[in-house]
């Protein structure tokens, strides 16, 4: 039918226009250069102009992050409850932050109870905890303050991340930890604090040396690579920072490959050049550790559109990390399962996981 309708098309359309249309189908044949088998252009024009069905979630790969900060939304064990118990989740990503209330000075021993109490409660829910390792306290803009060769990368690691390493080693559910989040982030004042919003390399040699300390001191547990900001989004830069990163020995530094996704630019994962075929160069497994839409009546439909859709493309992913389970922001603009919103506290999707 479309070939029909296209034929039609050339049929009746001015001669000066044919070279435009015929450049804008040659463009939409191109996105499918490598990978497109056989795959007729009424099939690849097709795939590209439409958006994915909407298919069933599967719920048994499906997480959350959870941050535990909030008081309102219950108690810390209320919260990890909810998780296990009402939506029926089984696995968490949770926010370790170094920052000035953590320790204030670089003399000064980190205070873990926070984060202590988060992993107590979750792991007596029988929550699977993945750790994301972040931040910098305020004293760590001061190159004097990077005691571990000058270097600002390995001496977050050294303050920090080991510690937390060490820390937690020996908990079973703690099974994961996430070095950084988003290094790409130019907004981040820390990523330009540790120069690597627009260095990859300098990242990987982050990861790398915390993979190392990692393997002394927690070799059980599974490093996850940072994830970028939305790989399908800001193309192709955020795709060249995934590729510069990997082609420069990555996945000899970690166990699972981190991939954030957001947005609907479904068309940068079948590309020639695209998602798709860098993740087909990819060995490690991959966990989307963090995806959502915004609005209470937003997350369900993107959920059973875009993660169904990214586990066929990328037969690597293992685990979805919903963002997130609560968040106090309006009930139009949150990717919280739960907001404060009278009338509207709960999304599709905290509803769907819940009566499923």
């Amino acid at each position: 039918m479309i070939s029909y309708v296209r034929h039609l098309l050339f049929l009746s359309l001015p001669s000066l226009l044919l070279p435009i249309l015929s450049l804008s189908i040659i463009y939409l044949s191109g996105i499918y250069l490598s990978g497109c088998g056989g795959s007729s252009i009424s099939d690849i024009i097709d795939d590209v102009a439409k958006e994915p069905d909407r298919k069933p979630i599967d719920t048994t790969r499906l997480g959350t992050n959870s941050f535990f900060n909030n008081s309102n939304f219950g108690s810390i064990g209320a919260q990890a409850k909810e998780v296990k118990e009402t939506l029926r989740l089984n696995f968490v990503r949770v926010l370790f932050a170094w920052n000035d209330q953590v320790q204030p000075t670089p003399g000064s021993a980190p205070n873990f109870s926070f984060y202590d109490d988060i992993v107590s409660k979750a792991s007596a829910r029988d929550l699977d905890i993945l750790v994301v390792i972040t931040g910098l306290p305020s004293w760590m803009t001061n190159g004097a303050n990077w005691s571990t060769e000058g270097n600002p990368r390995k001496t977050f690691i050294d303050l920090w991340a080991k510690k937390v390493f060490d820390r937690y080693a020996g908990n079973a559910k703690v099974s994961s930890f996430q070095i950084w989040n988003e290094p790409n982030m130019q907004s981040d004042s820390h990523n330009v604090t540790l120069d690597i919003a627009e260095s990859p390399i300098n990242y990987l040699e982050m990861l790398c040396y915390g993979y190392s300390v990692a393997q002394d001191t927690a070799s059980s547990k599974l490093i996850v690579s940072a994830a970028t900001t939305a790989i399908n989004q800001n193309y192709p830069q955020t795709l060249d920072y995934n590729k510069t990163f990997h082609s420069n020995g990555a996945e000899n530094c970690l166990d699972i490959y981190g991939l954030h996704v957001y947005g609907k630019q479904f068309e940068n994962f079948v590309r020639g050049g695209g998602i798709n075929d860098f993740f087909g160069g990819v060995k490690s497994r991959v966990w989307v550790t963090e995806s959502g839409a915004q609005g209470v009546n937003s997350q369900l439909p993107y959920g059973e559109q875009m993660w169904p859709y990214i586990m066929e493309k990328i037969s690597q992913i293992e685990r979805i990390y919903q963002y997130q389970f609560a968040e106090a922001t309006p009930s139009d603009v949150t990717y919280g399962l739960r907001n404060l919103t009278a009338g509207s506290t709960l999304s599709d999707l905290y509803i769907f996981l819940r009566d499923r």
